[in-house]
């Protein structure tokens, strides 16, 4: 298989020389038909002059590079009118002149009156070159706008592909059950994580009072009755029980205020309650895989088989860069 790939490439080489090589035999070719057109031109043989021009001017058969076909076809106009076909040579004029608006004829090598003719045309025909010129600039316009356009489409698209790609759907699904507990569950479950902290703390704080006030009345309590039996000889027993009394009070506040902020959650949560929520993850894209830079030497010898020669070289290189 390798060695198919290396004969296909060189014979694919070699046409293509035989293509280079075959184009410069014709363009070399067409300027010797124009050189013996043009010396029949002078020598007036108008006949052999123009059937020679009009090989040259023939679309199918003729020449194809620009600059040939523009002096064959002033030579044409020359030979018509130096037959009287004014008509023909105006209208072969204008036909080369819209083609070829850069075109510049040698004044000594035709007639006054050929070149007198040439440059009349090709004043009349300023207006309809000038509009030539901006209609192709209106359509190359408006064929950049058209590629511009699909560019900004073919880019949000892409865009929105990415964004699509990079985000991960997920429906979660939520318990009541979870939005009955206290301390801010129902809410951290709803995804208001402010109003959720918030009942969190205020419960922590309110339990937390609770819990250390209540070892206190035990303490002021247990006091009081120890001044109690020992005589009370200092009437120190009515101080404890005052404090015992105060430290109640402050422990049924934090325990009013605990049931109060619990009750309040638990309400909340269940009249924001959503059974399942759609959440949008990102999720990273991956990376575009790319060739590492490389130059290579590239060189192909001659080669013979069967009796089959195929000569030349191809010497140049190879490779990837960005």
């Amino acid at each position: 298989m390798r060695n198919i790939g290396i004969w296909l490439g060189r014979v694919f080489g070699f046409a293509c020389a035989l293509l280079f090589a075959s184009q410069g035999i014709a363009l070399a070719q067409g300027r010797v038909d124009i050189d013996k057109a043009r010396a029949s031109y002078l020598a007036r043989n108008y006949t052999e002059a123009e059937s020679r021009l009009r090989a040259l001017v023939n679309p199918q058969t003729g020449a194809k590079e620009l600059s040939l076909l523009s002096q064959a076809r002033m030579y044409l106009s020359a030979v018509l009118l130096a037959q009287s076909q004014r008509e023909a040579a105006v209208e072969l004029f204008e036909s080369m002149i819209l083609a070829d608006p850069q075109f510049e004829p040698d004044p000594l090598s035709f007639p006054g009156d050929v070149i007198n003719t040439f440059f009349d045309v090709r004043g009349q025909l300023q207006e309809k070159i000038r509009q030539s010129a901006q209609n192709a600039a209106r359509f190359e316009a408006e064929r950049r706008a058209r590629a511009e356009a699909v560019l900004r489409k073919e880019a949000m698209w892409l865009a929105k592909v990415k964004q699509m790609a990079g985000e991960e759907t997920i429906t979660v699904r939520h318990s009541r059950l979870l939005a009955w507990l206290p301390f801010g569950a129902g809410q951290f479950q709803n995804g208001d994580r402010l109003l959720g902290w918030t009942f969190l703390a205020s419960e922590a704080v309110c339990m937390l009072g609770t819990g250390i006030t209540v070892p206190m009345f035990l303490d002021a309590r247990a006091h009081a009755d120890d001044e109690s039996r020992a005589g009370d000889l200092e009437r120190k027993a009515q101080l404890y029980q005052d404090r015992a009394a105060t430290v109640r009070a402050v422990n049924l506040s934090f325990a009013g205020a605990l049931a109060a902020l619990a009750i309040t959650g638990v309400v909340q949560a269940n009249l924001a309650y959503s059974p399942e929520v759609v959440e949008r993850k990102k999720r990273p894209l991956p990376e575009i895989a790319r060739l590492s830079p490389f130059v290579q030497p590239l060189a192909t010898t001659d080669a013979s088989r069967s009796g089959l020669t195929l000569s030349g070289a191809v010497i140049g290189l190879r490779g990837v860069a960005f």
